[in-house]
Formats: structure tokens, sequence, C-alpha cells
């Protein structure tokens, strides 16, 4: 009898379970649907409303961040000088040209930074 009665309780959170992510994700949809902004917003953006915008100071700095990585500097050295979290790096020069509005190519950051630690460039 009590084997019973907890399959039958198991059942139930299982289905409950379902209900549940069956109703975040349609509320994720519906907010899609409506042209907000689902999830954590890049660096240099916030979100109010669930709309996103650009936080002029951030924006900027990442914007900095990303050029100096582009002559070949240190990846980590230069987020720090621009206060911007290590956590960030990665995201910020994935989707630098979507975000940023300045391509990011990390084959010729390599080969910029070979440039830099023969000290070919200033």
């Amino acid at each position: 009898m009590g084997d019973l009665m907890l399959n039958i309780l198991i059942t139930f959170a299982d289905a409950e379970r379902r209900m549940i992510k069956d109703r975040v994700q349609q509320g994720i949809d519906k907010a899609r649907r409506d042209g907000k902004r689902v999830g954590r917003p890049p660096f240099g953006y916030d979100v109010e409303d669930g709309f996103m915008y650009q936080v002029p100071d951030e924006y900027a700095r990442a914007q900095n961040f990303i050029r100096e990585v582009k002559k070949g500097r240190s990846k980590r050295a230069t987020a720090e000088f621009f206060e911007i979290p290590e956590s960030a790096i990665q995201s910020i020069l994935k989707r630098s040209e979507q975000n940023y509005e300045i391509a990011f190519d990390n084959n010729e950051w390599r080969i910029e930074r070979a440039k830099l630690r023969l000290g070919r460039k200033i």
C-alpha cells in the first residue's frame, strides 16, 4: 500500500513539473512575440520593462576594450583596465559586431598578439 501511494505522488509531482515547464515556456514565447528581451542583457546594456537599452558609459568602455584587444593587447589585462568583469570578456568579443558594432576575429587577434610579443608593434 505504501509503494502504491508513493508511485501516485511521484506521478502527480512529475505532471506538475511538466505543467510548470510548459507555463514558463509559454511566458517566454509571449515575451518574445511582444518584442521583449529574454535573458541577461550583454555588458553595456540594461533592461527596463522588458526592453533593452544601452548604458552609455558601459557601452563605450566595451567598445574601447574591443578596439584595444584588436591591437593585440592581452584580453584579461585590458578588461581589468576598462573595469570589465572577467566573466563578460568572452561574450563581449564573441558578439562584438552584433552588440557593439565593431568586428572582432580571434584568429586576427592571435596574429596581432604574436607581433606585439615579438616587439614588432607599439
